[in-house]
């Protein structure tokens, strides 16, 4: 299908998309172990899909926590390629759809890889099409920090009846983007204006290496060093609350670490990322609940 940048929204098929993986980075290998997929067509939902996915990998224990998606209900589910024509018949359906997403190109990233592990590449498989991004649009509204989609959907009057799971996320950022255009028309927004609305255009692959591919939270809380108060999972699977203040990130044996000043000690030291739970800025942490961390 030809995307012609003056069809409204209204007009065009739209396929909003998220993922639950097994940790922080598709580039340490990790793996999808949920796809949620929400096709939209006149600005109303017409298919949705939905599937468990056996990564073939451990699950990290902090997105046991945060997700509540254990081994045990991932074991002998369809791998991706297993359950990729599935998918495929919502993602693209007959004339292909807008990609959209919350922080779409954590999510893309990890898609590009499954892709090729089922033998395919995912550009030819579901085209050039244009990518809109949640997170892109609310920055540039609303300004940085704070986007995360939970609270994010709250900001805008959205309550999410699940967090954390594909086909929820994915439900609420059909939410969210409509609250977002509003200002510019809603469904009768113009595709070239909501790509205007993002900051410009985006295909499923990142034009240069330097796009992040991190998870909202933590790419933000590095971003603005900020203080944040952390839930972390110590080595006997206590959760535990730490104020700090991250500094970079750290790549050691196979595993990633944030490195991050800890109030407590006030002294430097070194958390495995597998094991954040949650994260959420100093300021907002006394006034709700907390963004969860992994989307």
């Amino acid at each position: 299908m030809l995307f012609s940048l003056i069809q409204t929204l209204g007009d065009l098929p739209l396929v909003f998309v998220d993922t639950e993986t097994t940790g922080a980075s598709a580039e340490f290998g990790h793996r999808v172990i949920e796809v949620g997929c929400v096709r939209v067509e006149g600005g109303k939902i017409t298919a949705e899909y939905q599937q468990l996915i056996d990564p073939q990998r451990r699950i990290g224990p902090g997105v046991s926590a945060l997700t509540g998606i254990t081994q045990e209900m991932v074991a002998g589910r369809p791998t991706f390629g297993q359950q990729l024509p599935a998918m495929l018949e919502v993602m693209r359906g007959h004339d292909g759809a807008v990609v959209v997403g919350h922080n779409v190109r954590f999510d893309l990233s990890f898609l590009q890889r499954e892709f090729r592990r089922a033998g395919m590449e995912m550009m030819n498989v579901l085209g050039e099409v244009p990518v809109l991004d949640t997170v892109r649009i609310a920055r540039r509204r609303l300004g940085r920090g704070g986007n995360g989609l939970q609270v994010l959907s709250r900001r805008l009057g959205i309550e999410p009846v699940t967090a954390h799971r594909a086909l929820a996320d994915a439900r609420t950022t059909h939410r969210v983007l409509e609250r977002l255009l509003e200002p510019a028309g809603g469904w009768g927004c113009c595709l070239c204006d909501a790509i205007r609305e993002q900051g410009g255009p985006m295909g499923l692959l990142p034009r240069t290496q330097r796009e992040s591919l991190l998870p909202l939270e933590l790419e933000e809380a590095l971003e603005l060093r900020r203080t944040v108060v952390m839930e972390y999972l110590d080595a006997d699977g206590r959760r535990t609350q730490r104020t700090i203040q991250p500094l970079h990130l750290r790549r050691s044996n196979g595993e990633l670490l944030l490195v991050a000043h800890c109030h407590l000690r006030n002294a430097q030291r070194t958390f495995k990322v597998e094991r954040i739970v949650r994260m959420v800025r100093e300021d907002e942490a006394s006034t709700q609940e907390g963004e969860l961390f992994l989307q």
